[in-house]
């Protein structure tokens, strides 16, 4: 093949990936107006004479970087505050869950037993699992778990019963006994 040939063998084979990059490509997102600087304020004018400088010289890049700092300093200086309010709130079990049982063999002398009395409605069938697992073994340690869901409410103003568990959380979650 000559170097014509291999030349436009070239170009079909590009023109054949463009096309099929084509219809794979993505669509393009519209982006959001340019902000608009705030009126009485010198250090947006500065910013909008900049972007508008960049704009007309056509360096689209120094244009974007002068939206993004322009849009940066509006959020930081003309957003309004927002105000966070301290709301109490109490810990209680969540009625609408079952609460889990469950004890596991934990005696052995180089490992543990392992048994398992599996989860359990309450703590009396755990406790008739662990009878006749020493029973039948001479087991005597086990690892009792116990669990439930919780639930978050505000706490209520006035008199009313507090949750299950009687703590009211702050920030963070940190309990304290009211």
């Amino acid at each position: 093949m000559d170097h014509e040939g291999r030349l436009s063998a070239a170009v079909r084979a590009v023109n054949d990936r463009s096309l099929s990059d084509a219809s794979t490509a993505r669509a393009l997102v519209a982006l959001p107006p340019p902000p608009e600087p705030v009126a009485g304020c010198a250090l947006c004018s500065q910013l909008a004479v900049l972007r508008a400088h960049a704009r007309t010289v056509g360096d689209g890049s120094a244009e974007t970087d002068a939206d993004v700092l322009l849009a940066r300093h509006q959020r930081q200086a003309h957003a309004p505050r927002r105000v966070f309010r301290y709301v109490p709130f109490t810990v209680v079990q969540d009625p609408s869950a079952w609460p889990e049982y469950e004890a596991r063999c934990v005696s052995g002398d180089e490992a543990d037993c392992g048994a398992s009395s599996g989860p359990r409605g309450g703590p009396e069938e755990v406790e008739e699992w662990q009878r006749g697992h020493t029973r039948e073994t001479r087991h005597l340690r086990y690892r009792r778990c116990f669990t439930d869901y919780a639930v978050l409410e505000p706490v209520r103003s006035g008199p009313g019963p507090t949750g299950a568990t009687g703590r009211t959380c702050g920030p963070a979650g940190r309990s304290s006994t009211p």
